[in-house]
């Protein structure tokens, strides 16, 4: 089974047509070798172990009948066969001494590196015979729609805008960039509170009080009869009550701070 599904997955990582002029399918001569050596390392665990030189030499071997049986998952399932019955007969024998144990960064390097090959075969799979399907319902290869992504206006003004940011940040320095994300985040909802009561940074708090009133008024929940526009007018009534909390906090905030700076000047 492991062998089966190794195969299988070198056999969807290679791409079915050609790929930037190349015939990409000289490397269905690595399938074997990942069905040998899924049967190797299933082969290995436990008390028993063997060599993978002859399951890889009867994998490829039986890979010859493929241009027999046309069938994709016949001649996998011979080439299996044949390697797990090579490797069952001619390789596996008894351990005799137990497995020594291998240091953690030894241990550690070996599960990095197949992880890395195995996200490869799967990443190759999703690039090169992947599909995605636009609006129109026309389905278009992944590698396509990834060409044509890093050449659309949207990546290409975004790429311009991160290098003018790279250019700002060596002349001004990484801090003041992360100032300016902090301020653009808007924490405290200071700029969304402007917007909903419709006021400027400049306006007083007389002027913020002012206009709070009259959109209090305006969205009041009970000057209206009918329930599904009364919820809307109270969402909008309960976000103008928020919005002039914020303004009046921050507002309130400000000023007693530009009173301790006089006073201690």
């Amino acid at each position: 089974m492991v062998g089966y599904l190794w195969g299988q997955l070198v056999v969807m990582a290679i791409p079915e047509d050609e790929v930037g002029g190349i015939n990409w399918k000289v490397f269905h001569w690595l399938i074997p070798s990942a069905v040998a050596i899924g049967v190797w390392v299933v082969g290995n665990i436990g008390r028993e172990r063997g060599k993978p030189w002859l399951t890889i030499a009867a994998s490829y071997l039986s890979y010859m009948t493929r241009w027999y049986f046309l069938d994709e998952n016949v001649w996998l399932t011979f080439i299996v066969f044949c390697a797990a019955l090579t490797f069952d007969t001619c390789s596996k024998e008894w351990r005799r001494t137990p497995r020594k144990k291998k240091s953690v960064l030894r241990r550690m390097s070996t599960l990095v590196v197949c992880a890395m090959l195995y996200v490869a075969l799967w990443s190759s799979y999703f690039y090169f015979n992947g599909k995605i399907t636009d609006s129109n319902g026309d389905e278009i290869p992944v590698h396509e729609a990834l060409h044509h992504f890093f050449t659309s206006p949207w990546w290409t003004d975004l790429k311009q805008s991160l290098y003018d940011t790279y250019q700002y940040a060596q002349h001004h320095g990484w801090y003041e960039i992360w100032k300016q994300i902090i301020e653009l985040s808007d924490p405290q909802g200071e700029h969304n509170a402007y917007k909903v009561l419709g006021v400027g940074p400049s306006s007083s708090q007389s002027e913020i009080t002012a206009k709070w009133r009259a959109l209090s008024r305006e969205w009041h929940p009970d000057k209206v009869k009918d329930p599904e526009q009364r919820k809307e007018a109270q969402e909008k009534f309960m976000e103008i009550q928020q919005a002039y909390e914020i303004l009046s906090n921050i507002k309130s905030k400000r000023r007693r701070k530009n009173k301790k700076s006089v006073a201690s000047d």
